[in-house]
């Protein structure tokens, strides 16, 4: 049976279908010897007869009977499954999971979805806050399609591209001390005011801790959280004030508090999009990463936030 072939079995299933070798060619759009040659393979491959010929009808074997429906299941479950292929291709049902920066998925990937599900309804889709390190994991294992995170070394098994740079600033209440200072604030004039960082697994700390000029103002900081909840809570109560990048900290400006560009050094986090080396994006994946750069390109103008790609990098990037 290894050598049975598509071809055949729709010659099969046509023929008993017609009655006729006349109509089922004609039915499948080849000629009358070509659809024998196919039947006579079938029969010699399984051993057995499937047809009784006779001049003025053709009539299945007992043993054509029960093979019957066998094939045409064969048939409609390949229909089925070209089907399925054919509306995911069409991104009318798929899915799509990718894990990101939290900010980033806010005020990018948020606006991206909504569009995505005006246009693709039957697209599913799972949005996961990750770390540097968790977003590399779960794309590398496959539990992301894609990912938006900071890259601070090369990951070799990852294809990467710069999607947005935005600079660093500092958030503190509207009481605290810090909005006395005069403008630009600098970095050194933070050392007198208790920090709150975040943790280390943070991409937004790590850069912080590879600056040699700012990691050395506060290497003795006794406060830290792994969470916005957490660091909302300390910063709403006047309790110090943290360095953040201008996209992590609009959610907490929103809430009340203030936030003051940094300067002298200018530090800037760079977003990268991740996927697995040599892996092309699912259409539904690419469903998305398409609205995500349209969600960029929408985003309001500001100083502090740099959109970093050009189209000729999302075209090859999502290939």
């Amino acid at each position: 049976m290894a050598n049975v072939t598509l071809k055949q079995i729709r010659a099969f299933v046509a023929i008993a279908a017609e009655s006729s070798f006349t109509q089922a060619a004609n039915t499948l759009h080849v000629t009358q010897s070509t659809l024998t040659s196919s039947i006579k393979a079938l029969e010699d491959e399984i051993g057995m007869q499937m047809f009784d010929r006779s001049t003025r009808a053709v009539v299945l074997t007992r043993q054509g009977s029960m093979f019957l429906p066998a094939a045409q299941r064969v048939l409609r479950d390949l229909e089925d499954a070209l089907d399925d292929l054919r509306m995911v291709a069409d991104r009318e049902r798929g899915s799509v999971s990718v894990c990101a920066a939290g900010s980033f998925i806010t005020y990018v990937l948020t606006p991206a979805l909504m569009d995505m599900a005006a246009q693709y309804p039957g697209i599913h889709a799972r949005l996961t806050e990750g770390t540097t390190q968790s977003v590399a994991q779960q794309v590398l294992s496959g539990e992301a399609d894609f990912g938006v995170t900071t890259l601070y070394e090369p990951i070799p098994e990852l294809d990467t591209a710069l999607l947005l740079t935005d600079a660093y600033g500092a958030v503190c209440s509207a009481a605290h001390p810090l909005n006395n200072e005069a403008a630009p604030l600098t970095w050194s004039r933070l050392s007198r005011h208790t920090m709150v960082r975040m943790s280390k697994a943070n991409g937004i700390r790590t850069l912080l801790d590879r600056e040699p000029k700012v990691a050395k103002l506060f290497k003795d900081t006794a406060y830290e959280v792994s969470g916005v909840a957490s660091l909302q809570a300390l910063l709403t109560q006047g309790f110090g004030y943290c360095a953040l990048p201008v996209l992590a900290a609009k959610s907490l400006v929103v809430d009340g508090l203030r936030f003051h560009l940094l300067t002298r050094p200018n530090l800037r986090r760079e977003l990268y999009v991740v996927k697995k080396k040599g892996r092309s994006l699912s259409p539904a994946s690419v469903a998305l990463f398409r609205t995500m750069i349209d969600a960029l390109e929408k985003m309001a103008p500001d100083p502090a936030v740099d959109i970093a790609f050009t189209r000729n990098e999302v075209r090859a990037f999502s290939k």
